[in-house]
């Protein structure tokens, strides 16, 4: 969206030119270009949809378990100043490829609430109030410092795992557990865990850009 703002702008701008106020049909050139501006919006809407399909392919294909926020995205862009960012992310959009994939290949792809997946500490568990300029995690209870959202990351993962009927250790070599058919605060588990995950993932808060872990 912002690479392509300046095209959208040029041909908005080339649309209003063209068109004459009170004049019924408008002219041919004008709906001309409105095809154009048209054509220009639905590229940007496929190349959105097409990164968002692959993002979505790579991170369940890597890993057995998949674990991300159920956000309000209706909520998120009351905030004008980050709006467009959140819009261009297309957070749904994502979390929806992601319960697809999750369901064709048969892995666990699992929302979780978001309350107070950044605020809380994910080695005690005590609440540190932050607001969102604030982008590292500093607990004053145990001392546990860390990015902000790496912590948020493994309170997602926590609550992920806890719904499907596994432990968290906090290990390289993957969790130990067996999975529960589905959760007990009204989450969406996409697909049954079977055996012992090799990878875990978890999905923090939605950015601009969500990078293929």
């Amino acid at each position: 969206m912002r690479k392509a703002e300046k095209r959208l702008k040029r041909h908005q701008r080339r649309l209003s030119r063209k068109f004459k106020k009170g004049a019924k049909p408008q002219s041919k050139n004008y709906h001309k270009q409105k095809k154009r501006l048209g054509k220009a919006h639905l590229k940007v809407q496929r190349q959105r949809k097409d990164w968002v399909i692959k993002l979505a392919r790579c991170v369940v294909a890597s890993h057995d378990v998949v674990v991300y926020e159920d956000l309000q995205v209706k909520n998120l862009v009351k905030n004008h100043h980050l709006a467009k960012s959140i819009h261009d992310a297309s957070w749904s959009q994502f979390t929806q490829w992601l319960d697809y994939y999750g369901k064709v290949w048969d892995k666990a792809v699992v929302s979780v609430p978001p309350q107070y997946t950044t605020q809380d500490c994910s080695n005690c568990g005590h609440r540190v109030v932050k607001t969102l300029s604030t982008r590292t995690h500093s607990c004053p209870k145990c001392g546990f410092e860390s990015d902000r959202d790496q912590n948020a990351a493994l309170n997602i993962l926590k609550k992920g795992l806890s719904i499907l009927g596994m432990e968290w250790q906090n290990s390289t070599f993957g969790q130990k557990g067996t999975a529960s058919k589905e959760g007990t605060l009204g989450e969406r588990c996409t697909a049954a865990l079977e055996g012992q995950p090799d990878e875990v993932s978890a999905l923090a808060e939605p950015r601009t850009r969500i990078p293929c872990l």
